[in-house]
């Protein structure tokens, strides 16, 4: 079990070139976690959400569970389990809160969306497997938009879903292939403050952006290690100032992008010690500079904090 280390600054942060002379690093704040199935311990974990007093959700993927935290770590409550309960999960993965304050949870192993109240209450669950529009092959990971609908990275049928916040299927975009506005097992979708949709396009190793409507606007990435590059970009956050934050799999590092796609900063190696990464899976963002990451390989969650110098 590693113990909290409060405030730790490591130099993890480089910048890239900006025409500013305000540069972006990263400060290390703390981790929790450690490997096993007691509370507060992690087997497999893959998502990570925020609420809007700052507790911490991760989808405790191994165990089939969700446990909840404070900002600093400490343990709150959990729930869920593979027991065919209404309270039941089966693989939890990119989960988000929505902007009616219930949390999303995808279940890849059960082809739905399960819908909590944030002490863990199911309040509903919809989605039935399949691929025909508005059934679900895995889904991966969720996003919202301005009206409230909620977009699933619907990840074997190699798609976007958009359903109502009832589960009503609305549209869809996006298809097998590894051309421009083509999917190839999407894991994460998140929409910017312009309404535009980004989706992590796990295994094109690129994130491509869409309209509102699900027009394909951009892309950038590609495999590979060098700065820009992915290996499986595996999911995605975007903030307040549009700048896109993208988890790079098996390159062991978080990379932050302008909306262009340039890059700005690059963190993390691969290690176990602090600002140190096996196989990120997940990314949240607090209000003020805060980055929650999912350390996968090392069952632990990293809280860094994002520095203007």
């Amino acid at each position: 079990m590693r113990w909290p280390k409060w405030m730790l600054f490591v130099a993890i942060g480089f910048f890239f070139s900006c025409a500013k002379k305000d540069t972006l690093e990263v400060a290390f704040v703390t981790e929790w976690g450690g490997s096993g199935s007691a509370p507060g311990q992690f087997s497999e974990p893959i998502g990570v959400a925020l609420d809007a007093q700052g507790n911490v959700y991760v989808a405790d993927a191994g165990n089939n569970r969700i446990q909840k935290f404070t900002p600093e770590g400490r343990f709150l409550a959990e729930w869920g389990g593979s027991d065919g309960s209404a309270q039941g999960l089966e693989r939890p993965m990119h989960l988000a809160v929505g902007p009616d304050g219930l949390l999303y949870v995808p279940e890849y192993g059960s082809d739905r969306v399960h819908v909590f109240n944030l002490d863990g209450t199911s309040q509903t669950f919809w989605g039935t497997p399949g691929n025909a529009a508005g059934e679900l092959d895995a889904p991966a990971g969720v996003g919202f938009d301005g009206e409230g609908s909620v977009l699933v990275a619907d990840f074997y049928n190699h798609r976007i879903q958009v359903f109502d916040p009832q589960g009503k299927f609305v549209r869809e975009f996006g298809k097998e292939g590894h051309e421009f506005g083509q999917l190839y097992y999407p894991t994460d979708v998140a929409v910017d403050r312009d309404g535009n949709i980004w989706v992590a396009d796990a295994y094109n190793h690129r994130i491509q952006k869409f309209s509102p409507t699900g027009e394909p606007l951009a892309s950038f990435g590609g495999k590979g290690t060098e700065p820009g590059r992915f290996d499986v970009a595996n999911a995605l956050a975007v903030d307040a100032d549009n700048r896109v934050y993208v988890v790079d799999f098996y390159n062991h590092r978080i990379q932050i992008f302008t909306e262009k796609g340039r890059l700005l900063l690059s963190f993390g190696s691969e290690g176990q010690g602090a600002g140190q990464f096996q196989r990120p899976t997940d990314l949240a963002l607090g209000e003020n500079g805060e980055i929650y990451v999912v350390d996968f390989g090392n069952d632990r969650i990293q809280k860094f904090r994002l520095v203007h110098k």
